[in-house]
């Protein structure tokens, strides 16, 4: 915050009435300097959290990197099961930071990880790998690895805002329950309801890192609504066949999820998150 000079006091021996004005203006000042400073400070908070994801969001983003490396030297060997494995293995630490990359990078999102009809990244790969038993894949991994290696370096140094991490976590919660549960988004590979695990691993960890110290100063019903959704989220999720999922029960415990958050987010002097994707955080 910039301090504004207040001029010099009025002398002692100045009429009444300016003294009692100027001593007011005073007060009027010093008032206003100080009573901001709670939003400030509290907003600071909550910038210092997201920064400490970040730290969590590196990592994860560079597991993904050091998987797909694995994954080209495979395929350079025709190395068919190494390939298959190196890609599963991938996709871990690719859907745990999805919480930050379809809002701050939306455009490197669709290129890694479009779907249902994905031309190039991670799904392109996956037709191939496990749809035809096929190795030939080596010009759409390079594909997704320069890409990552963009999001690598990316994740790095962008401003990571409590907004647009808030707007993911919810986003991407709605998604767990509305669109991957009707058969999932790896359904040639049948790993979908791992990536529902790993988006759901990537919300507690965002959510925890970032909000739930915040959420749990300002309303403890609150945060242990969003605790105790994302309890009962994990253990649908603890099922290995994605057939076995109640479609309508996970829905409704995403969006209750959801509904939990938008309703926090004014407590914590946050916008309600939005659903709709936007690159304004």
């Amino acid at each position: 915050m910039d301090f504004m000079c207040c001029g010099k006091l009025p002398r002692a021996d100045a009429p009444p009435a300016a003294r009692g004005v100027s001593f007011l203006s005073v007060v009027v000042v010093v008032i206003g300097l100080v009573a901001p400073m709670a939003d400030p400070g509290h907003a600071a908070t909550l910038d210092e959290a997201a920064e400490r994801y970040r730290s969590y969001l590196i990592r994860d983003v560079d597991r993904t990197v050091t998987s797909v490396r694995k994954l080209r030297v495979s395929v350079a060997a025709n190395d068919l099961a190494g390939a298959k494995q190196a890609w599963i293995d991938a996709r871990i630490g690719w859907e745990r930071s999805e919480v930050f990359t379809s809002g701050f990078v939306p455009d490197l999102d669709k290129d890694i990880d479009a779907w249902p009809d994905g031309l190039m990244g991670f799904h392109a790969i996956e037709a191939k790998l496990f749809g035809a038993d096929g190795t030939g894949v080596a010009s759409e991994v390079d594909g997704l690895l320069l890409s990552l290696s963009a999001l690598s370096m990316t994740v790095r140094d962008i401003r990571l805002t409590p907004q647009g991490l808030l707007n993911g976590i919810a986003r991407l919660a709605y998604e767990v329950g509305e669109s991957k549960v009707d058969g999932g988004e790896s359904r040639v590979s049948g790993t979908s309801i791992d990536d529902m695990r790993n988006n759901l691993d990537g919300i507690e960890l965002a959510y925890r890192t970032i909000f739930a110290s915040a959420i749990e100063a300002a309303d403890p019903e609150d945060a242990a609504q969003v605790g105790h959704k994302i309890d009962e989220l994990k253990a649908m999720l603890g099922s290995r066949d994605i057939r076995r999922l109640d479609p309508e029960k996970l829905s409704a415990i995403s969006e209750e999820l959801v509904l939990t958050l938008q309703n926090a987010a004014p407590r914590i002097e946050l916008e309600r998150p939005t659903l709709e994707e936007s690159t304004t955080q």
